[in-house]
């Protein structure tokens, strides 16, 4: 029982775990494929045990069916992203982070979405590995910005309503509305509404039954005895317009007006305008064309015609039709000019430029430079007047480009910057044999063998940049002729049909170069000998012709290296019987000859850059400098001087350096002076200014400079004329012309008209030459000097139309009669004391008691002194921030997406202003700030990108030669905001360069540090 209890316990502490699954094998796409696992017993306290000690019924499965991807299924599916979830701040995911007090730049936040594999046909979920094997998981949470809150804001209250009654207690009410709604948590708006009891006086009677109902003014009409008279034209007509006023029981029926209040029953009749419609004159004639030339293709010009108003509309009557039409129109005549012609010009197109689109992908690469393959150039287009004399002159004066028609010259086109080709070269060839440095000159008996490559692929540049392609090593007994084994005859017996003979070798005299030669050349040389060879006898054993020699094992010999060369053959047939040669042993079927065998030291010439080409002297000089149209009627370029280029040629000895140059081939030795041709100066060219822009016409206007330019059609080059530095003029314009001043004359306020007494007589209290009535007065236009002037001229400069009547009350024999109001007294000082104006009772009035009551009579007026000094104050919330429209922002600082909304960036926000003078009061808000309001710069922010830091160094090369490993990094500097672009996955891809060097004669640099491959 002890040992069984132990097991159990041994088995309670063990767990089976498994670890990834791994990569999905199989040889079918789709779903046929199979994944594998580890799975493994483990203790508790962490190591592992055998699988027998953990419970067999809880072991993990260790392979599982899986979908194996293939790279056509990228076609069939891709991920599915869904929308930002709402920015929730940190503080509410994690309790621990404590929310700001007091919000400034507003509160960081996270905001997720739903990212998953889908297929791409009907959008059924799949597996995420499935889009995982061709793109990266997109991220599914980022770094958002919540604004600070914003309370909402309203209006002030609106003035009380009139009492819902004429007696007794009704309702009145008032609102506001809300200007800026609550935003990102802001208050919630108050009340929109109040509503007061009021009470305009006690009602007699019983107030609840009874009620007035007044109905809608009807049309105003003349009395009888003014319709038979003929009214000027001109003149204001004074009639007037009755209502119905009825007393109206709870119930709905009207009932005698007896039964409502006597005493507030309002007025049924009124004095009022009669309304006439607007009446303007004929149409005068058309004006002259504005285009004073002929162009049949071009614009057409404009001419006017005008009416004037004989009639304004008052009362309400149809308001003036337009004053001005205009039509287009050709100058007509015989003697019209033609009129002036104008081409499109452009400027030299700019130097192709890569880093221009790039930045627009990756702001990252926008300062790289070297860049190569497409690219954006441009180029500055004008206008200038076509010239008879000489059409195609590139200097002409540029115009206002409106005058030139059709559309204009592209000022941007895509480019192509060739990418740097390097230099590719063959493989050495053998060495070749030891002939003398100059067969020309056989005294100096230096002899050298040679090895070449040849250039397979030219670079940028021209060779220059490709390495050395002939190496030398000194030789003894050199020649500059030899024989060249050109074929072997078939072998031929000595004897009989069969066995040992010679094969006699054709042979062709060379030079060191292996030109066919004159045998003569190689009287000196040994002739090949004839070669020995065997032809098998019927029962013989048959063998093939040896193989060519295989490439030398080493290109050179020393104390542990010996070039070694083999070739081979192979039996054909073995012996048939007796009296057959038998077939040699395997070792007899291969041969080894030495090869290469003289030391390593072999030399080169090594060659420098060619140096800047100069100017030789010695060759006349024709270096002119040459204009944008420079060129030959053929196209051909104009000459220039020749000039000389020089560079280093130094002999090297391969794995040592630099050694004295006697140990090169001398014939050999590069070149180390050229000619070149310099390039030719190029002088600036600019355009004539332009004519001066003109100086605004319209009166009054405060933009009083005009300009002018020049615009560069070719940059100098090659030490040309520079460039004027000055390419714009502005100067002053003359005194702007004063505007016409215009003002309203009023005359003086005719009869007061009442109502017609048949129409009044019935009233209660009314007299039939006293009330309320209507005057009418006249208003005329004047110049600022007195003159008389249309009346249009007012309307378009002066101030609005004074009003043409007034109501006014004919006084009765029991009114109280008042004088006018004086004018105001004045005052000491601005801001200082009041004033006052006062009047006078007149008449039996100044004995009746009625009119003494100052509180409905008031006799004086006061009022605080004008001032000047008034102080604005805020009132209210800010509003949102808001951008502005149409470019109202110099410099467009927001950022525009989706065509012109911009969506961030910099706006501004605004706050509702009061304004008090000095002593508090509330004044109107035009005395302090003509808007009434103010305003600030805010900023919308704009999704802010993550930001890295610059690449670090690379660090040292792991290893000294052969493939090493070198490191760089980079770290993150700000995290992206408001769906700004994620920061890359900082993976081995982007930290380490791998850097492989090949394992030739280069291994030997990285050693001593000569190369640095990256």
């Amino acid at each position: 029982m002890a040992v069984c209890s132990s097991e159990l316990e041994f088995l309670s502490l063990s767990a089976s775990l498994a670890g990834p699954w791994g990569r999905c094998m199989g040889s079918e796409c789709g779903l046929g494929g199979s994944q594998s696992r580890a799975v493994w017993c483990a203790h508790s306290e962490g190591w592992t045990t055998l699988h027998t000690n953990c419970p067999q019924a809880e072991r993990p499965d260790n392979q599982q069916s899986c979908f194996r991807v293939c790279d056509w299924h990228k076609e069939l599916y891709d991920w599915q992203l869904g929308a930002w979830n709402q920015c929730v701040p940190i503080s509410m995911r994690n309790p621990g982070v404590q929310r700001p007090a007091v919000c400034t730049r507003g509160e960081e936040g996270i905001q997720t979405r739903e990212v998953g594999c889908v297929q791409k046909a009907d959008g059924a979920p799949a597996e995420d590995a499935i889009c995982e094997y061709f793109e990266p998981k997109p991220r599914q949470e980022q770094a958002c910005l919540i604004p600070c809150p914003r309370d909402c804001v309203v209006s002030e209250f609106s003035s009380w309503t009139y009492c819902s009654k004429t007696c007794g207690i009704g309702l009145q009410n008032r609102v506001r509305s809300v200007l800026a709604p609550p935003l990102f948590g802001g208050s919630a708006c108050p009340n929109l509404t109040e509503f007061q009891t009021c009470q305009p006086g006690p009602c007699e009677g019983e107030e609840s039954l009874y009620s007035l109902k007044v109905g809608p003014w009807g049309p105003c009409s003349l009395p009888l005895l003014r319709q038979t008279r003929q009214a000027k034209p001109d003149h204001l007509q004074v009639g007037f317009q009755t209502r119905e006023v009825m007393c109206v029981h709870k119930n709905g029926n009207t009932a005698a007006l007896s039964l409502c209040s006597q005493e507030s029953l309002p007025v049924t009749f009124q004095a009022c305008v009669i309304t006439k419609d607007c009446e303007v004159s004929d149409w005068s004639d058309w004006s002259a064309c504005s285009k004073d030339c002929y162009d049949l293709n071009g614009p057409k010009g404009q001419r006017t015609r005008t009416r004037t108003v004989q009639q304004f509309p008052v009362g309400g009557g149809t308001e003036c039709p337009e004053l001005e039409e205009s039509e287009p129109c050709t100058a007509q005549g015989g003697g019209v000019p033609p009129c002036a012609v104008y081409n499109w010009r452009a400027t030299e197109w700019t130097e192709c430029r890569v880093d221009t689109l790039l930045s627009q992908q990756d702001r990252r690469r926008g300062n790289q430079t070297g860049l190569c393959g497409g690219g954006i150039q441009g180029r500055e287009v004008y206008c200038v007047q076509a010239s008879a004399e000489s059409p195609s002159n590139l200097t002409s004066r540029p115009v206002d480009n409106d005058l030139c028609l059709g559309v204009a010259p592209n000022t941007t086109q895509l480019c192509h910057i060739p990418c740097p080709v390097e230099c590719e070269v063959s493989l050495w060839s053998a060495w070749g044999p030891c002939t003398l440095e100059n067969c020309q000159d056989q005294s100096a008996k230096k002899g050298f063998k040679l090895r070449k490559r040849r250039i397979v692929n030219e670079p940028t540049g021209g060779t220059g940049n490709c390495p050395h392609l002939v190496e030398a090593i000194p030789c003894d007994e050199p020649s500059c002729y030899d024989w060249l084994l050109v074929k072997l005859e078939e072998c031929i017996p000595d004897i009989e049909e069969c066995g040992p003979g010679t094969q006699i070798p054709h042979v062709q005299c060379v030079d060191s170069e292996g030109k066919y030669v004159d045998r003569q050349q190689c009287r000196d040389a040994i002739l090949p000998m004839p070669v020995l060879c065997e032809v098998p006898c019927p029962k013989d054993c048959v063998l093939s012709p040896w193989t060519s020699w295989s490439l030398c094992s080493h290109t050179c010999s020393g104390k542990n290296t010996e070039g070694r060369q083999t070739r081979a053959r192979s039996i054909l047939a073995y012996n048939a019987g007796e009296g057959g040669a038998p077939c040699p042993n395997i070792s007899a079927l291969q041969e080894v000859r030495s090869c290469n065998d003289h030391p390593c030291t072999v030399y080169h010439w090594q060659t420098g850059p060619w140096g800047q080409c100069i100017e030789d002297t010695s060759v006349p000089s024709s270096n002119t400098s040459v204009s944008r149209g420079g060129a030959g009627v053929g196209g051909t370029e104009p000459s220039c001087s020749v000039g000389m280029q020089t560079r280093k040629v130094i002999c090297v000895r391969v794995n040592v350096g630099q050694v004295p140059p006697k140990k090169c081939p001398e014939s050999l030795r590069p070149e180390t002076v050229r000619p070149c041709l310099l390039p030719c100066k190029r002088d600036c060219t600019a355009t004539p200014y332009s004519d001066w822009t003109p100086c605004p016409t319209s009166c009054g206007n405060n933009k009083r400079k005009q300009s002018r330019k020049r615009i560069i059609i070719q940059f100098p080059a090659n030490g040309g004329q520079d460039c004027p530095e000055v390419l714009s003029q502005e100067r002053d314009c003359d005194a702007p012309s004063v505007c016409p001043g215009y003002r309203w004359k009023t005359h003086k306020w005719r009869r007061c008209q009442l109502v017609p007494w048949s129409v009044r007589q019935d009233s209660p209290g009314a007299q039939e030459n006293c009330g309320p009535g209507l005057q009418a007065r006249a208003v005329s236009c004047r110049k600022l000097d007195g003159g008389q002037a249309d009346i249009a001229a007012c309307l378009k400069f002066a101030s609005p139309m004074p009003p043409l009547t007034q109501p006014c009350q004919l006084p009765c024999q029991d009114d109280c009669q008042l004088t006018s109001w004086s004018k105001f007294s004045s005052c000491a000082a601005n801001c200082v004391g009041v004033r006052t104006r006062k009047r006078l009772l007149v008449g039996k009035s100044k004995k009746r008691d009625q009119c003494k009551n100052t509180q409905v009579y008031p006799l004086s007026e006061t009022q605080y002194c004008p001032c000047n000094k008034y102080n604005a104050q805020p009132v209210g919330n800010w509003s949102d921030c808001i951008l502005p429209e149409g470019g109202r922002v110099e410099g467009q600082l927001g950022m525009k997406v989706q065509g012109d909304i911009k969506e961030c960036g910099q706006g501004y926000r605004y706050q509702a202003v009061v304004c008090y003078d000095q002593d508090n009061r509330m004044v109107e808000t035009s005395r302090c700030n003509s808007h009434g309001y103010i305003e600030e710069a805010c900023i919308i922010p704009c999704p802010s990108d993550c930001k890295l830091s610059e690449w670090s160094n690379w660090s040292r090369c792991s290893k000294s030669c052969g493939s090493g490993v070198k490191v760089r990094s980079k770290w993150l500097r700000e995290k992206p905001y408001n769906g700004g672009r994620p920061c890359p996955k900082l993976d081995h891809v982007n930290q380490v360069s791998l850097l492989l060097h090949k394992l030739t004669l280069f291994h030997i640099y990285c050693i001593y540090g000569i190369i640095n491959i990256q």
